[in-house]
């Protein structure tokens, strides 16, 4: 059996947030909920940055826009 990685195992902490906004425009609410906007500074951020700036858990975080993905 072959196993195909889909982008969505591959979000992690260390995904920008520019791959979400560009890749799933389903997240982009989500995003903009958290106070993200489409600024030079936060798309080059990593989810890890974005968890720990907003007080979130990045584990938490993950599964909400993964959830959001499928």
């Amino acid at each position: 059996m072959v196993y195909t990685m889909t982008m969505e195992d591959g979000i992690n902490g260390d995904t920008k947030v520019a791959t979400l906004f560009r890749e799933y425009p389903e997240t982009v609410d989500y995003l903009l909920s958290l106070g993200l906007c489409e600024c030079k500074a936060t798309f080059m951020m990593a989810l890890r940055d974005v968890a720990k700036e907003k007080g979130i858990d990045l584990e938490d975080l993950l599964k909400e826009i993964r959830d959001r993905i499928r």
